[in-house]
């Protein structure tokens, strides 16, 4: 299922991109049950190419986490976190004090590598954009449909939000934290969300 070659694209930490990386050392262990539920993990030393940083990343495989076609859907973890010591937004401090200290508490998690925190997290931080900006609906997924209607949020903000389980209790009910490319991607449209609604209108304001 891994990928069998000993070179891999992976995001460097001190690169800040994603670079080919060397695999130096590959250990597979695995468990099962007698139903044929399993769970396989890469332990893997790398290596990057370009600046010779060596990290360490598990690449974990679970039977019954599949795409449509029934391919199981790999979950990584890379030590260092590539998402540790991220720098609040400029002028966050403009932000609701609620959505402020959300906000200041799902950094808080991925420093802290509790990517399950910061996954309900950035959940509610929606969750209380929705609530600060009087949305008549009821359910957070209506909710952001209708965001999208008001112009707040882009259709491929929403869909992102709705495909990544952002908008229910999945990452709470189920136990299941987004990926740090996910985390991060979600991080990101976050903070564009919080830019768009919060700060830029601020800084008009004063520039008037």
């Amino acid at each position: 299922m891994k990928n069998k070659q000993n070179k891999d694209k992976i995001d460097c930490y001190k690169c800040g991109i994603a670079t080919n990386h060397l695999i130096l050392s590959d250990i597979h262990d695995s468990i099962s049950n007698e139903d044929g539920v399993f769970w396989d993990w890469y332990f893997q030393t790398v290596k990057c190419l370009g600046c010779d940083t060596i990290s360490f990343r598990i690449i974990e495989y679970f039977s019954e986490e599949t795409d449509e076609i029934g391919r199981c859907i790999p979950q990584i973890t890379l030590f260092p976190s590539r998402l540790k010591d991220r720098s609040p937004i400029d002028n966050y401090k403009i932000l609701p004090p609620r959505t402020r200290k959300v906000y200041l508490e799902i950094l808080k998690s991925i420093d802290n590598d509790a990517p399950l925190l910061a996954t309900i997290g950035l959940r509610t931080l929606i969750e209380s954009i929705c609530i600060e900006l009087n949305t008549k609906t009821k359910t957070l997924a209506s909710r952001i449909d209708e965001l999208v209607e008001l112009g707040i949020l882009s259709k491929i903000e929403a869909n992102f939000i709705h495909e990544h389980r952002l908008k229910g209790n999945v990452a709470a009910h189920e136990i299941i934290a987004l990926t740090d490319t996910e985390l991060e991607a979600a991080i990101d449209i976050a903070e564009t969300i919080l830019k768009t609604i919060y700060i830029l209108p601020q800084i008009a304001k004063i520039m008037k």
